[in-house]
């Protein structure tokens, strides 16, 4: 293991399921985010990746794991201030620096000439990364999910609330393979030592359509949905406040990758969604339960 590393946007879903492994570890971790709050590291640095605090950071650092970014700018940021600006910053500390690798989060479909700004902008960071000519290891990631008991931001917005109809841009029947955030991690801790550089997609094994994901993630296969057309979810970013037209575009396109490189060069074992969201045992009885009692009163 690497003796000093450190993490940019260590306070997001990747950053801390990745921190509490290699808090298990010999490794000295920086944890580098704008908002200060309690993180398994050995030192958490709250400020911009600009600043000559963060800059010494990196320069001192082995390895750099660049999870800074976002899919929903805030008013104050952009999509190329939290995608290209941060990028440009971490490459300015490395110059003259000890960082012998770098690990960087991407989506998939990334590319400079996209029309989507999210996926530009993602592109236009990893062909930033290419130049410093320091070994680079890009995972391009579909859509991140989480455990019930720690969802993320994706699952979180495609659960229902009080029971209500969960709303879902388009058909519905655009196909995901969404990727469970704990093998994103793994993926990154074997990246650190092993693994030669390059771009890896990271794509979950199960293929499913959106709705079948909605179904998921509520651990409920009758959840009522309520399904945006197409041509109405382009104006969701005139009719919302601050919802990009970026993040539509990404929720209406099918997110799908292929992990066979990946799964080779680093030895990893990608986890079934359905097996981490499973109904509880005692849950589905009930729930079964309850089907059969409805039944029999139909009946008499």
């Amino acid at each position: 293991m690497a003796t000093r590393i450190i993490v940019t946007g260590a306070n997001g879903q990747v950053g801390k399921a990745l921190l509490a492994r290699l808090w298990d570890t010999s490794a000295e971790t920086h944890a580098v985010t704008r908002i200060p709050g309690p993180l398994q590291a050995t030192k958490v640095v709250a400020s911009p990746l600009d600043s000559e605090k963060v800059q010494k950071a990196i320069r001192q650092s082995d390895v750099a794991i660049h999870l800074a970014g976002t899919r929903w700018p805030k008013t104050s940021n952009s999509y190329y201030g939290a995608n290209v600006a941060t990028t440009a910053a971490l490459i300015n500390a490395m110059r003259d620096s000890n960082v012998k690798r770098i690990i960087f989060l991407s989506s998939v479909d990334a590319r400079e000439d996209s029309p989507n700004e999210y996926l530009r902008t993602k592109g236009q960071a990893e062909a930033l990364l290419r130049t410093t000519g320091i070994p680079t290891v890009v995972f391009r990631c579909t859509h991140l999910i989480g455990s019930p008991d720690s969802p993320g931001a994706t699952a979180q917005a495609l659960q229902s609330v009080d029971g209500e109809a969960v709303k879902v841009l388009g058909s519905g029947q655009q196909i995901v393979a969404p990727i469970f955030v704990n093998d994103v991690a793994s993926a990154i801790l074997m990246a650190i030592d092993k693994g030669r550089s390059g771009v890896y997609e990271l794509s979950g094994p199960d293929r499913m359509s959106m709705d079948d994901l909605v179904r998921l993630v509520n651990q409920n296969p009758a959840i009522p949905i309520k399904h945006l057309p197409g041509r109405l979810s382009k104006f969701l970013s005139k009719v919302i406040p601050g919802m990009p037209s970026a993040l539509i575009d990404l929720m209406l396109k099918p997110s799908v990758g292929n992990s066979a490189q990946a799964v080779c060069e680093f030895g990893l074992q990608l986890t079934s969604l359905g097996n981490v969201w499973a109904v509880p045992r005692d849950m589905a009885k009930a729930e079964a339960a309850s089907v059969r009692e409805e039944i029999e009163f139909r009946v008499r």
